[in-house]
């Protein structure tokens, strides 16, 4: 039987940084009424307004999605066991924005168009195509990864071999935009919300096994 070959097994983190290009914006209407209908023709009417306040800024259809839909009574709770006193209907969107130095323009249009019914939830900076980001990320996980085994080999009076197993964790989340002067998209007004693009930090985790060499197979290094 041959004989099993030592193995050291290190895992490594790595980031890289890229520069978002895609804002999604997290919106939704709501209109209150007495009546339950009324509520709701509220709501749609004004979430078309939003709608096409979004695809006269430019945004494409594909780019919209409903996120999601309710209507729920406005409850008096005076009473004892709760009197129905009106109606709030809503609807949420997602909208996704590929031209940051529009998105302020964007904000105006569906604040304009929705008045009050309006609420804003979020605004998320996303990089649109991360690959070359996150590979970077991945290759400097795997030198981290080799470095240490390297330092905990030497410990041990021993030199790495090859590796023989590579697993690599899926992508963690971003972390948030670090300001970053040259990738401001900063509005053209006063009345404008300004928009910081920063850079996000993509983040990888890459766990890597290697074969101990012999004393005298220090060529495998």
């Amino acid at each position: 039987m041959g004989r099993m070959h030592d193995t050291v097994t290190v895992t490594g983190t790595g980031t890289a940084r890229a520069t978002p290009d895609v804002a999604v914006l997290r919106l939704s209407v709501e209109v209150r009424a007495a009546i339950l209908a009324e509520a709701y023709e509220g709501a749609a009417a004004t979430a078309k307004k939003v709608v096409d306040a979004a695809l006269e800024a430019g945004i494409p259809r594909s780019d919209l999605a409903t996120s999601g839909l309710y209507v729920r009574p406005e409850m008096d709770w005076q009473y004892r066991s709760g009197k129905i006193v009106g109606y709030f209907a809503g609807e949420g969107f997602t909208v996704k924005s590929r031209d940051l130095g529009r998105t302020p323009e964007l904000l105006d249009a569906v604040v304009r168009a929705a008045g009050d019914a309006l609420r804003i939830h979020g605004l998320a900076l996303e990089v649109d195509d991360p690959a070359a980001a996150l590979a970077a990320a991945q290759e400097a996980a795997f030198d981290d990864a080799r470095a240490a085994a390297e330092r905990l080999a030497r410990r041990a009076g021993r030199s790495l071999g090859p590796a023989i197993r590579i697993d690599v964790a899926g992508p963690l989340a971003p972390g948030m935009p670090v300001p970053f002067v040259r990738a401001a998209a900063v509005a053209s007004s006063a009345e404008q919300m300004p928009i910081e693009a920063g850079e996000a930090e993509l983040r990888a985790t890459v766990t890597v096994a290697w074969r101990l060499a012999e004393p005298d197979d220090a060529s495998l290094t």
